[in-house]
């Protein structure tokens, strides 16, 4: 079974990111890669790993929302200042 296997810097074209993004994205284990070759080797992504990638990594619109949204924190205010 032959896959396309792209370099990092077309990962990185493909994504719109920097190189430097790609290999961190490697690093932390959310984007799976092949090393070809001895010692550390070259890294190869699969186009089934990018493709896996891109529909993890998607978050719908109502779960991005929420996620942004913070309570706000209860403050009471005592203004010393103020003659009431």
């Amino acid at each position: 079974m032959v896959t396309t296997l792209y370099k990092v810097a077309d990962v990185a074209r493909i994504l719109n990111v920097s190189a430097s993004c790609v290999y961190a994205l490697i690093e932390k284990g959310v984007l799976a890669c092949h090393r070809i070759g001895l010692g550390r080797g070259t890294v190869r992504i699969s186009e089934t790993d990018l493709n896996h990638y891109l529909a993890t990594s998607r978050k719908h619109k109502d779960e991005s929302v929420q996620s942004q949204v913070r309570p706000r924190p209860q403050v009471k205010l005592k203004l010393k200042h103020l003659q009431i």
